[in-house]
């Protein structure tokens, strides 16, 4: 990292004598709306980077441990219970079976898992308290795989595996801001059935009859936490397609963790039981209770491998790069899924965090803001389906900007407080657990900075995103004009200047990312153009549009189309209409004259015009393929590239040809 340290460093004096010259000295004055429009896109675009690379100051990558393989051995009986929470709304229970058949062959004691679905799409609106279709598919889903034939109702009465159905309201619900009903559906097993051979993990149901304000996700989750039986000292979060390997808790619990010395202060305080481990005989492993949660990369299986990635689902600049760096600082973002987190901390939050439509990166903001830590366990350990549209896509980005902005107005006002009213019941806390918060305490201001420099980053990204904006303005302007935005007096002053500053910027961003497959770094920066606009619809509609967000399916199928689309599709025409007028007007209009501020446009705007084109060409086969809508999914309108080579060899010939017999030509010719 000391390479990407220097350049992170040179970046700062490089980028402020660009701007000093890019101001005074190499500006274009004859077009001074496109210069100034440069120059406020390219302050953008360094601040940007300033805030998101700070990130990979200190990337980790954590060191494998099996919590089945420790050393000293973790006995069985000290394994926390684990709550594995999936949270459902509308998604097709055929794929929830799938989430909810992998998380029953988790590689964990059946006795200590629990497995919750937390269903928002069973009762269809506050006013009716009757099951929906989907309830009732979910409801049969959810007998079958308990193990249960709902066929033969007359041995599961005989065995006693009928649901143990319990509905609370009134005094006897915990917590009236997420739910006016709690229904539970438990499908067993129950009683020594837990613990015999083969026993499978204890499977219930969960639904809540809406308030008025039922706060969506974070919502529904709160009902599971407050309103339900679940109990386990951990809670997975997952979504209804994300379905985990075995392994999972195995390889994430230990990192939860932490190996007590004889000689500690935290081992002279431990008691004889550990709350949050088992039976606590263990005098070697204990909860790290600075730690808050640990997650894990969302991984896709439809746009993994050599499946291409047009839209950037993989976003492995985050998962695989940004993720390591703030694993560094003990601060890597919860993203809603694939997480393990402590049961204690989310009690002493009140659960999940409410006013956002990102309500996953708000809580976890404010567990880092009472001084916890968060860990980041890199690898491929759930496994969901990306947006199979453009559209849906676009939505989906959108919905993360208008939850950054929430997000960041909210603590920006100081909304984060301490919500006493919100907070459950709890004992006198131990020794201990007054220790570890006072070791939060004194670690708090030391984060200050790093955590501002996050919030920024996690704020500001859909506002940055506006410098695309200015160079697609820059780009069709210097098509039309030939106008360049800039005007260097030498070739000296400009490789003092702009091609240092780039080489410098460039090396601290390649040198960050390095370990990220190249691949997915070029669709990083062409889904910066292309999702330029959804952020800032997004943007808009935090100001002005209101807490409430339409749901949309992971996998977009019902979002096949959208408005959206259309600023990439008319961008990316407006760059190939000025591209070919650019190349008519230098040989008819301008005679074959200032070949470099003509070819220096159409440069510009092929650069800008590649970033845009895979996500548009995915929009228009959309629209215009005849093909099934599987076999359109996520690819680009093919192009006849014979056809396209063979036409442009011509129209290159007829082109050369004229600029040879145009008035410039012949005068260079003598």
């Amino acid at each position: 990292m000391l390479v990407f340290r220097f350049f992170y460093l040179a970046m700062i004096p490089a980028g402020a004598y660009y701007f000093f010259w890019l101001s005074v000295r190499g500006g274009n004055r004859q077009a001074p709306v496109c210069w100034v429009v440069f120059v406020m896109s390219e302050i953008l675009s360094f601040v940007s980077a300033l805030i998101s690379l700070f990130g990979m100051w200190k990337p980790i990558k954590r060191r494998w441990r099996s919590l089945d393989a420790l050393r000293p051995a973790l006995p069985v009986a000290d394994w926390p219970t684990v709550d594995v929470i999936i949270c459902h709304y509308k998604e097709d229970t055929e794929q929830l079976r799938q989430t909810i058949r992998a998380a029953m062959k988790l590689d964990y004691p059946a006795h200590l898992l629990h497995i919750l679905i937390a269903d928002d799409g069973f009762f269809p609106t506050s006013k009716m308290v009757e099951r929906s279709d989907i309830g009732l598919a979910l409801y049969q889903t959810c007998v079958e795989e308990a193990g249960y034939d709902p066929l033969l109702e007359e041995t599961m009465n005989e065995r006693g595996l009928v649901e143990h159905y319990t509905v609370k309201a009134g005094d006897d619900l915990p917590r009236h801001d997420c739910a006016v009903e709690a229904h539970q559906f438990e499908f067993g097993p129950y009683g020594a059935d837990m613990y015999g051979p083969g026993a499978l993990p204890r499977l219930s149901l969960v639904a809540r009859v809406k308030p008025a304000d039922a706060h969506n996700k974070a919502g529904n989750i709160n009902n599971v936490l407050s309103n339900s039986n679940a109990e386990g000292k951990i809670v997975l979060f997952l979504d209804a397609d994300m379905k985990p390997v075995e392994s999972y808790l195995l390889r994430v619990l230990p990192l939860m963790l932490e190996e007590q010395r004889s000689d500690s202060l935290q081992s002279q305080l431990i008691q004889a039981e550990d709350p949050e481990l088992g039976a606590g005989t263990s005098k070697s492993w204990q909860i790290n209770r600075d730690i808050g949660f640990v997650g894990c990369p969302q991984r896709f299986a439809n746009v993994s491998g050599d499946h291409p990635d047009y839209c950037a689902h993989r976003n492995a600049i985050y998962y695989d790069g940004i993720c390591t760096g703030r694993d560094g600082f003990g601060m890597t973002d919860f993203v809603g899924t694939n997480a393990c987190w402590r049961r204690e901390v989310l009690n002493e939050i009140g659960g999940f965090v409410y006013g956002s439509v990102t309500e996953d990166t708000l809580t976890s903001n404010e567990v880092h803001r009472r001084g916890y830590i968060s860990r980041y366990a890199d690898e491929d350990l759930c496994w969901g389906e990306a947006p199979v549209t453009v559209a849906a896509a676009l939505l989906q980005r959108q919905r993360w900007a208008k939850g950054a902005i929430m997000n960041g107005m909210r603590i920006f006002k100081g909304a984060a407080k301490e919500r006493k009213e919100m907070l459950l019941s709890r004992e006198k806390p131990s020794e201990l657990s007054e220790f570890y918060a006072y070791r939060r305490q004194q670690r708090k201001p030391n984060n200050t900075f790093v955590s501002t420099m996050f919030w920024l980053d996690s704020t500001l990204y859909p506002l940055l995103g506006w410098g695309a904006f200015g160079y697609v303005f820059c780009a069709i302007f210097h098509l039309i004009t030939a106008q360049a935005p800039i005007s260097p007096t030498s070739t000296q002053s400009l490789a003092g200047a702009f091609v240092t500053y780039y080489l410098i910027r460039y090396g601290a961003f390649f040198s960050a990312f390095y370990e990220v497959n190249m691949t997915d770094v070029l669709r990083s920066q062409q889904c910066w153009f292309s999702y330029s606009f959804a952020h800032t619809v997004g943007v808009w509609d935090a100001l002005f549009g209101g807490a409430k967000f339409g749901w949309v399916a992971n996998t977009g199928q019902r979002h096949r189309r959208s408005w959206l689309e259309w600023f990439n599709i008319l961008t990316l025409g407006a760059l190939l209409s000025g591209i070919v007028w650019r190349l008519f007007a230098f040989i008819v209009i301008e005679e074959a004259c200032s070949p470099y501020e003509n070819f220096g446009a159409v440069a510009f705007g092929g650069y800008v015009a590649w970033m845009m084109a895979p996500v548009a060409l995915v929009s228009l086969n959309e629209r215009l393929s005849s093909a099934d809508e599987s076999e359109r999914e996520g690819k680009p309108m093919p192009v006849p590239t014979p056809i396209i080579a063979a036409a442009l060899t011509i129209l290159g010939v007829v082109f050369l040809s004229g600029w040879a017999n145009a008035r410039c030509g012949i005068e260079a010719r003598g």
